[in-house]
């Protein structure tokens, strides 16, 4: 039989396929086997002569249209078919499986549970099918899978669905309710009952103040089922099946948290499971951060404290000294020694849609927040998508905000330099003066709280190193506190060399006063070893008259590029210091250099070359 040799491609936007599966749960031999069907529709513009399937098991067999395919040699992520014809644009395959895995229950637990229960069509991504699945598991197991159950047909059913998933468990126990259309199913040892009813109560209450608040649930069910032993959390084993952890162990942990830890895990089955991370079948920071936003309003509205605050790790990280940038591919990612997941991945992600939040304002992001998931819907989105949506929305450009939180490690840090108030016509004038210290530029927000009991808000302008806000009240300032509500995670993070080295490049050649003389000890404390910036610095000292410290600092320089410009300023500098006798000689080995060098510092008006040096040996070196 002659086959359709061609190799593996993936359209830019992958049918939907249907798939109808029959497998058997076989306890005695620990297997999963099963046969199937795979229906889709070539949707494309060219044909499709090889597809993959992604199965972990030892057995897989396909039939395209009835004639069986062939199965590519050698060793594959994912396994290869060529089908015995190629798949016409706007023409329909069947692929009929037949496919079988081990799989074992977990001694401890005597559970298991597979986001893949079946082969699936891999093409590179993420993509939502729709399945009908007829389960057979002997009597004292219970289960749990993504489809909500049709007792005429006797079938699991399930639509949209990124992974359809599947728990068995031994000597567990399940209740049900309902949210709406969304059949609600909870599984549980018997010691876990109390926590799992807990669940199942809030479960209920989530689908239905997400639904009311996102105008949509995705899912016509929802299975939360047990996990490890310990009370950490949980997370999406696959399309509408969550595990949360603990369960057997409630009272280690607050009702709040049990109740966060659920809406957190159903706000994956909106992104990651019904909007797509890009380029990747797992979630992302964005689809976490996403997630974690739904749970926060949930949190909110319901009034649960003490837990779901996940920025806290970000905030710890950037202590820390990581490198808290988010846009890095996934070999960078796996070549991390720390926890990038808990630190950037959930607690960054969450952090920057707060400050988005606090920069567009609630309204604008609820537009933004809403508009995505109806765009998106089945579909990939990228943060450079979401920045255009949130652009879209708010009318105004965002580049500045997403370079410097998603592409950068810089962190937000203000304080109050300054407050004070005057009394004004029966009134009080107060001015407080607020200042950057973090390498993140962003609007922040500050309160002002009188002795009467009042207070007043105003926001900082983004650009400026040092903002005054005014404010015209009744009684006397009594504080100033900047980010009450923690919009913006405030961090002072410490500080590296090579922020640093920002830092110097950011400040004005003239006016730094004692920033510079402060950037001079960081300087030296922390070994910075690079010309440009030594040679900014230098100059920076001249002008706010740390003669000695420049002159300790620029010594270096002769044995680099800036020889030249190093020997000429250390003699301006030891004739200011008067100390004439050895600025002389740096003036005569300035002159030996070959060439004709010289340099330019628009900041004086000075212009200096040979000729200058010359008139240096002549008359001593003064400010003008």
């Amino acid at each position: 039989m002659a086959f359709a040799r061609t190799e593996f491609w993936a359209p830019a936007v992958p049918p939907r396929a249907h798939y109808s599966i029959d497998i058997n749960y076989l306890p005695e031999t620990s297997r999963l086997e099963g046969t199937g069907t795979i229906r889709f529709r070539n949707d494309a513009r060219r044909p499709i002569g090889r597809i993959a399937l992604r199965w972990f098991g030892d057995i897989l067999r396909v039939r395209a249209n009835g004639a069986a395919a062939e199965r590519s040699p050698g060793k594959q992520a994912v396994a290869l078919f060529d089908l015995p014809r190629e798949v016409q644009p706007g023409a329909q395959v069947e692929l009929a499986v037949e496919f079988g895995a081990s799989w074992k229950l977990n001694q401890g637990t005597q559970s298991a549970i597979t986001a893949f229960l079946c082969p699936r069509l891999w093409w590179g991504f993420g993509t939502l099918d729709d399945y009908e699945v007829r389960l057979h598991v002997p009597e004292g197991y219970t289960v749990a899978t993504s489809g909500r159950f049709d007792a005429g047909a006797g079938v699991y059913r399930g639509a949209a669905l990124r992974t359809f998933g599947l728990f068995v468990g031994k000597g567990y126990e399940s209740a049900e309710a309902d949210a709406g259309d969304v059949r609600v199913r909870a599984v549980f040892k018997k010691e876990g009952r109390p926590c799992a009813e807990l669940l199942l109560k809030t479960a209920v209450d989530v689908v239905g103040f997400y639904r009311e608040r996102f105008g949509v649930y995705p899912q016509r069910s929802l299975a939360i089922v047990p996990g490890a032993d310990y009370p950490a959390g949980g997370y999406p084993a696959a399309s509408a099946l969550v595990v949360v952890h603990g369960q057997q162990r409630m009272p280690e942990r607050p009702e709040g948290f049990w109740r966060w830890i659920t809406a957190h895990e159903i706000g994956h089955m909106y992104w990651g499971d019904y909007v797509l991370a890009q380029g990747s079948d797992s979630l992302s920071w964005l689809m976490i951060g996403l997630g974690i936003h739904a749970d926060r309003d949930y949190r909110r509205a319901r009034g649960i404290t003490g837990a779901g605050a996940l920025e806290a790790n970000y905030v710890r990280g950037v202590k820390q000294g990581r490198d808290t940038t988010m846009d890095v591919t996934g070999e960078q990612e796996a070549s991390i020694q720390w926890d990038f997941n808990n630190i950037v991945t959930h607690g960054k992600s969450s952090a920057l849609l707060n400050a988005l939040e606090s920069v567009i304002g609630p309204e604008t992001f609820s537009g933004v927040y809403r508009r995505c998931l109806k765009e998106y819907a089945g579909k990939q989105l990228g943060w450079r998508e979401f920045q255009r949506v949130a652009q879209m929305e708010s009318g105004q450009d965002l580049g500045w905000f997403f370079e410097e939180w998603v592409r950068s490690s810089e962190s937000a840090w203000y304080r109050v330099s300054g407050k004070g108030c005057s009394p004004a016509s029966g009134e009080f004038d107060c001015q407080v003066q607020v200042e950057r210290t973090g390498g993140m530029r962003t609007p922040v927000t500050i309160v002002a709280r009188f002795e009467d009991g009042s207070e007043q808000r105003a926001r900082t302008e983004r650009l400026a190193e040092m903002d005054v806000l005014r404010f015209r009240a009744k009684s006397a300032l009594k504080d100033v506190v900047i980010e009450p509500d923690g919009a913006v995670a405030l961090v002072d993070a410490p500080l590296t060399g090579v922020k640093l080295m920002a830092k110097i490049r950011e400040m004005p050649w003239t006016g730094a006063g004692v920033a510079a003389r402060e950037a001079y000890r960081q300087f030296l404390e922390l070994k910075v070893d690079d010309v440009a910036t030594r040679g900014k610095l230098v100059l920076m000292l001249y002008d706010g008259k740390y003669y000695t410290e420049a002159l300790d600092l620029i010594a270096p320089l002769e044995k680099s590029e800036w020889r030249f410009m190093a020997l000429v300023w250390q003699g301006h500098l030891l004739d200011l210091l008067g100390r004439r006798a050895e600025a002389v000689t740096r003036y005569e080995e300035a002159l030996k250099m070959p060439g004709s060098p010289s340099m330019q510092h628009g900041q004086y008006n000075m212009t200096i070359n040979k000729k200058w040096v010359e008139e240096r040996l002549k008359t001593p070196f003064e400010r003008q």
